[in-house]
């Protein structure tokens, strides 16, 4: 059984202009289907919180958030298993936080880690592998993670045991969890605005925002003209995590209602590319305007 601790170190340092934090960046990663494991969102005892089958050779992004509200410690672990006795290989890019008491903070770094992240392939030679987190009392364990196994799978993500599923634990399936937008930018226009996080109309009602989805923006401006991309949460506090032009950035936290800029970029004969998505422990939807400044 392939069994990986899941704390990665980053270094990282201040872009001052903005306040943002600066980190490696991967390319965006398509996948055939994003799994929504936060469904019950709280941690209330040991168990198994989601539980679900991968199909071999199929792309999955795994996005869950939990918050212990036990009074006690132990292990949240994301589980594949495939037949006995033979060896389970997969492909997996993953972005797993440090457990922390601010919900926002797991989550963003949660997100960041998982774009700045390589794709590795990884063998469970006895049909598994595991890669647990230790969350505390209080403490938010926040995830998201692309798998494509070899073979069909089957994932678990359990607190402490994997004896029992946690009454009303489900999985969320949504297909193509991928947007492209393509963007038109002039001189002296008001700029363009999109909202991300929200649900389209064919995906589970169960949904209140579209967390691990891929959003992908390619702005066409005259070259060498200079781009400001700002955002204000719609639904409550939220953030941005994302990459312009191959460099990562993090902004703060804002308030609901608020602007802020969350960058600006030269545009290059190849025009401006933004790859962001919703992270855990904010809300959406969040406004974004792309304008020509």
């Amino acid at each position: 059984m392939l069994r990986v601790r899941s704390f990665v170190v980053f270094f990282v340092a201040a872009l001052t202009l903005f306040a943002a934090i600066v980190l490696p960046h991967r390319a965006a990663f398509a996948a055939d289907t994003l799994l929504f494991c936060n469904n019950p969102e709280r941690i209330t005892a040991p168990g198994t919180y989601a539980d679900t089958m991968l199909r071999a050779g199929q792309t999955y992004t795994v996005f869950f958030h939990y918050n212990n509200t036990t009074r006690s410690r132990g292990d949240l672990v994301v589980a594949l298993s495939g037949s006995a006795g033979i060896p389970l290989r997969f492909d997996a890019r993953k972005g797993f936080a440090g457990a922390h008491r601010d919900p926002t903070v797991a989550g963003r770094q949660a997100m960041a880690r998982y774009l700045s992240a390589p794709v590795k392939t990884y063998t469970g030679k006895k049909g598994g592998a595991h890669f647990d987190m230790s969350v505390g009392a209080k403490q938010t364990a926040s995830g998201v993670v692309t798998f494509t196994a070899k073979s069909d799978a089957r994932l678990r993500i359990y607190w402490r045991h994997n004896q029992w599923t946690v009454p009303g634990a489900r999985v969320i399936a949504v297909d193509s969890p991928r947007r492209e937008v393509d963007i038109l930018l002039a001189r002296g226009t008001e700029g363009y605005r999109y909202r991300i996080g929200v649900p389209d109309a064919d995906m589970s009602k169960h949904l209140d925002g579209t967390y691990g989805m891929l959003y992908s923006f390619r702005v066409d401006a005259p070259q060498g003209s200079r781009v400001r991309v700002s955002f204000s949460p719609r639904g409550g506090q939220a953030g941005m995590v994302g990459s312009v032009n191959g460099l990562m950035l993090q902004s703060n936290i804002v308030p609901t209602a608020k602007w802020k800029v969350f960058c600006e970029a030269i545009v290059g004969k190849d025009g401006l590319i933004l790859t962001t998505a919703p992270f855990g422990g904010v809300f959406y939807p969040v406004e974004l305007l792309f304008r020509i400044i």
